[in-house]
């Protein structure tokens, strides 16, 4: 298994996982099973440098133009891709938690 199977896994479970510097964070904390625990052990320094890729991607799309709002149909999320103005949708299940954050503020904002 790799580090993205099982950052996948543990966000199809609602789990949210960061990086702190050198260390992990995760919430819920009631979620996570002695078995996942180990998983997260075992796959950490993969988990970092890849929750380190994540951040690196959003702040360059951040300074690039990139806009994340709720779509029209309930569940998806517009994402706007600056270097060729088109609008895609996609399940917010499948976006990564600061995409979904950013839609949701865009919505209370009224921005985009």
């Amino acid at each position: 298994m790799t580090a993205k199977v099982l950052l996948a896994e543990l966000r199809g479970r609602g789990l949210e996982v960061m990086a702190e510097g050198d260390l992990l964070r995760y919430r819920p904390k009631s979620a996570i099973t002695p078995e996942l625990l180990d998983r997260l052990r075992a796959h950490k320094p993969s988990l970092l440098k890849l929750l380190a890729w994540e951040g690196r991607d959003l702040e360059e799309a951040n300074r690039r133009g990139f806009v994340a709002k709720q779509s029209r149909e309930p569940g998806w999320i517009s994402l706007h891709d600056p270097t060729t103005g088109e609008w895609h949708d996609f399940p917010a299940r499948d976006c990564f938690p600061s995409i979904t954050a950013e839609a949701g503020a865009c919505r209370k904002g009224g921005a985009a």
